[in-house]
């Protein structure tokens, strides 16, 4: 074999050497074709990745939406129970600085506790808004009778 070796000549030095710059273009184009392979498998990770995160949000926004929706039928449900069950008016207060619901419902009820002037608060939930801390001065809050459970 070592013969065989030595006796190549010219042309079979050229063969051998088309040979392996073949082999060697199939091998590059093969590593070429592989590392395109894994990028676009790394982009569809990603891609994947960013479709699950944008979903979460899109979940939780969802249920945002869904509490505040909630929130807003249980504050116009009591609005509404309020409208229907409408208590005498047993006086009309004119809000003076300082003043706050307690001191209100202390004046008209005897007592400061919070039953009492969220009796008043939500009478006047039109006037003083969503926040009951937030009365202001010159506002004209109606003050209703007490209901016959909260008589002492």
């Amino acid at each position: 074999m070592a013969e065989e070796k030595k006796k190549k000549g010219l042309l079979g030095k050229a063969i051998d050497l088309l040979t392996n710059r073949d082999e060697k273009e199939a091998a590059e184009k093969a590593m070429q074709e592989a590392a395109e392979k894994e990028r676009l498998a790394e982009e569809a990770r990603k891609a994947a990745e960013e479709a699950k995160k944008k979903q979460a949000r899109d979940e939780a926004e969802a249920a945002r939406k869904k509490e505040m929706e909630a929130r807003r039928a249980m504050f116009e449900a009591r609005r509404r129970a309020l409208e229907v069950a409408k208590p005498k008016v047993i006086a009309e207060h004119t809000v003076a600085a300082g003043e706050t619901l307690s001191h209100i419902s202390l004046k008209y009820y005897n007592s400061a506790v919070r039953k009492y002037w969220m009796l008043i608060y939500e009478a006047n939930v039109d006037v003083i808004g969503d926040d009951y801390n937030l009365i202001r001065v010159g506002d004209v809050l109606l003050i209703p009778e007490l209901p016959e459970e909260m008589k002492k």
